[in-house]
């Protein structure tokens, strides 16, 4: 299963947290970054701080894609146990997780809304598994034969 972020998305926590680092506690940037810095007219160390916070966003961006990439399986498994997962790929642009299924030949696309996933998985909402899984209801008994 292929798991992925597309887009960036910077967490205001990440930033406070980076932010109070040492600059030696910074990575180093490459020759291509350090140009980047020079011509945004950006100090090297506000860009490595920049950079650092957005690798960390990503990488908890990475984890709960890949949370639920588990959860699905295991909610496609219950219904349809011939379906598997190819692609779960967070768009942080759009707020959605979108999915790739494959029922026997057929590649099934879903989308769900990042705040279904966030109220399950934040605030164990009972109504947001609900709506997830009519979203799987309706996508895939009309897909088995």
């Amino acid at each position: 299963m292929n798991i992925s972020v597309q887009g960036v998305r910077a967490e205001v926590s990440d930033w406070d947290a980076v932010s109070m680092l040492p600059a030696r506690e910074l990575p180093a940037l490459t020759q291509e970054q350090r140009q980047v810095a020079r011509t945004l007219g950006i100090k090297e160390e506000d860009y490595a701080r920049s950079a650092l916070t957005g690798q960390r966003t990503t990488e908890k961006l990475i984890g709960k894609t890949e949370r639920f990439a588990r959860y699905l399986q295991e909610q496609v498994a219950h219904a349809v146990p011939s379906a598997s997962i190819e692609e779960v790929a967070l768009n942080t642009w759009e707020h959605r997780f979108d999915v790739s299924l494959r029922v026997g030949q057929e590649i099934v696309p879903l989308r769900i809304a990042e705040d279904v996933i966030d109220d399950l998985f934040e605030r164990g909402s009972r109504e947001a598994e609900l709506r997830l899984r009519r979203v799987l209801e309706l996508t895939l008994p009309a897909r088995v034969a």
